[in-house]
């Protein structure tokens, strides 16, 4: 006889007992998402269920190259990026 079951893809692994904040948390045989703490001897699910999608998409990102040549268009001047309206002397 096996104790051990198939691993659940869905069951998410908590950290702490909600109730006692009992690190020594097991599998509970209830359900597939039940976990069992040991020094409260409480019995609780947990599930994840995903993320809403966000109320406005973000604008989507430059290319590297794209945000490398703007940032050299802006700083054409600057000495520390070496541009040839501030180039420094020796």
């Amino acid at each position: 006889m096996s104790l051990r079951r198939e691993p659940n893809p869905n069951r998410n692994h908590p950290l702490y007992c909600p109730w006692c904040a009992g690190e020594q948390l097991f599998p509970a045989e209830e359900s597939d998402f039940a976990w069992k703490c040991s020094d409260c001897t409480r019995v609780f699910e947990v599930r994840y269920f995903g993320q809403d999608d966000p109320p406005q998409r973000p604008a989507p990102a430059r290319s590297t190259s794209a945000a490398l040549a703007d940032s050299l268009r802006r700083h054409a001047g600057d000495p520390v990026l070496g541009g040839a309206a501030g180039t420094p002397e020796h």
